[in-house]
């Protein structure tokens, strides 16, 4: 029965990626390759309990994921390591620098490249337009996905964003926004606005292209208001 269950994992994970987990399901996966024959649903809602979260579990001390009964060496080292390589690609990325539309729709298409539904990233980025992290807002069906205003501010302010870049998929293949895309980006910016946070772009990805509303002169890529206001004062 385990190794229908994991055999299950794996093939939902092949087949609609991590978004389709929650995150004892997703501790669960992982941990079937360190410990391959006990079912491990428990122990992954216990770590998750003693840990409070997937990225608490991932970013502990290997010594101290030991004192949880049933982590061995073997199970600790690769929790361990899976935190520490998720944080060293995040570095990477965080070096980024998206200074145009063109440097945003190129990172942007990269974040959609496993994507068989619609989903929607905030990217928040600092004064010098460097990513700081880019956040999952929602992943809806294959034609639709729910914008949150909310999440994303939370996202920003979070991070210490200076401004935001959001970005969503269109899996038809065209990258043409909708009336409800260009709706959603007003409702962005009236949320961020009152925050001090630019939006500088939203970007919609297709299968071959993405098209920036920025570049299409739907949205100017611009600074955040106290910036701007900043700025006219010491004219």
């Amino acid at each position: 029965m385990h190794e229908g269950h994991r055999e299950r994992l794996r093939q939902t994970y092949l087949a609609q990626g991590i978004d389709a987990f929650h995150e004892h399901q997703a501790l669960e996966l992982l941990l079937t390759y360190a410990i391959p024959r006990k079912d491990v649903n428990e122990l992954a809602h216990r770590l998750i309990a003693r840990f409070g979260s997937l990225k608490a579990v991932l970013s502990a001390d290997p010594y101290e994921l030991q004192k949880e009964p049933g982590v061995g060496e073997q199970a600790a080292v690769l929790l361990s390591l899976t935190g520490a390589l998720s944080k060293k690609a995040a570095k990477a990325h965080g070096s980024q620098r998206l200074n145009t539309p063109l440097e945003a729709a190129r990172f942007c298409k990269t974040l959609f490249e496993d994507k068989r539904y619609e989903a929607m990233y905030a990217i928040s980025l600092d004064k010098k337009r460097c990513v700081l992290h880019f956040d999952l807002i929602s992943s809806g069906t294959l034609l639709e996905t729910a914008a949150y205003p909310r999440l994303v501010a939370e996202c920003a302010l979070r991070h210490g964003a200076n401004s935001v870049i959001l970005a969503h998929n269109h899996p038809s293949g065209d990258a043409t926004p909708s009336a409800e895309d260009l709706s959603t980006t007003q409702m962005m910016l009236r949320t961020l606005e009152p925050l001090g946070i630019a939006l500088n772009d939203h970007i919609v990805v297709g299968a071959d292209e993405a098209y920036s509303m920025t570049q299409n002169a739907l949205l100017r890529f611009s600074r955040p208001i106290a910036e701007l206001k900043a700025a006219e004062k010491e004219e």
